[in-house]
């Protein structure tokens, strides 16, 4: 709720910021935080294995080691994005004391360190925005390839996925709700219980409710059938075994297959006729 809040409207408003809010339940509509979240999950889960209660310990050197990698999307590491320069962490320090590439420092004024810093920054950036588009046209490639889009029609029941009540980690469907609007292309708002929340297509799937009266209806026209009915291909195994010889096993299973009681004999002729 604090990224909603009004504190944080009213500062949107003074930095000229135009605030949008994803889907719940949807990491995917944020996928850059998302992402690097579970990178930091990992990352600390590995390092605080041993005292899982000292996993604040870890956060600054686990972000500046991040941020000192090179990305495989832009090609450069976050850290010279920002400042322009590579950084001398512990590694790169350690490969120019073994390869002995230490190099004195270049002697420039102020003003010409500004303008080289704002050429690399310049230049910096032209290319990794071209390396982020052209990996997240890769990227987009390899998911609409197996992707389906999913369409819903205002007024229309649907089930929507949601946590369990005892745990946030399991998901179920639940509903039937009812759509009330489209909110951009694959997002729609959904009446629950006279709240409207706005949810994406890939959380919603097409309620069918189940005809019981129909089924209930077919079942009270059926006639009812009588124990003594026997079908017609009865009478026609029957007459086709005329003239056979019965031990008394046979002349004993016969009845029961029929559907007769045990006092009714083979040869009545009301049974078998």
């Amino acid at each position: 709720m604090q990224f909603i809040s009004e504190c944080m409207k009213e500062v949107c408003r003074l930095l000229g910021i135009k605030q949008k809010n994803t889907t719940p339940y949807h990491p995917m509509c944020n996928g850059l935080v998302e992402r690097f979240n579970a990178t930091l999950k990992t990352c600390l889960r590995r390092l605080c294995s041993e005292q899982p209660r000292q996993w604040h310990r870890y956060i600054n050197p686990l972000l500046f080691a991040y941020r000192e990698v090179p990305q495989e999307s832009t090609h450069f590491a976050p850290f010279e994005l920002l400042y322009g320069r590579t950084i001398r962490g512990p590694m790169h320090i350690l490969r120019e004391l073994w390869m002995k590439e230490i190099e004195e420092p270049e002697v420039k004024s102020s003003y010409e360190y500004v303008l080289n810093l704002r050429e690399r920054l310049d230049d910096t950036l032209k290319i990794a925005r071209d390396e982020l588009e052209n990996a997240q046209g890769r990227q987009k490639h390899y998911y609409d390839r197996t992707a389906k889009r999913r369409k819903f029609s205002v007024g229309e029941k649907v089930l929507v996925l949601l946590p369990t009540d005892s745990n946030k980690l399991l998901m179920q469907w639940k509903g039937a709700f009812e759509i009330v609007a489209t909110v951009g292309i694959d997002d729609y708002r959904i009446n629950m219980g006279g709240k409207e929340k706005t949810f994406h297509a890939n959380l919603l799937k097409g309620y069918i409710a189940r005809d019981q009266d129909a089924s209930q209806a077919t079942r009270e026209e059926r006639p009812p059938t009588s124990s003594l009915d026997i079908p017609a291909a009865s009478f026609t195994v029957i007459e086709d075994l005329e003239g056979e010889h019965f031990n008394d096993s046979d002349c004993e299973a016969l009845p029961k297959l029929s559907g007769c009681s045990s006092e009714e004999t083979v040869n009545d002729p009301q049974v078998w006729r």
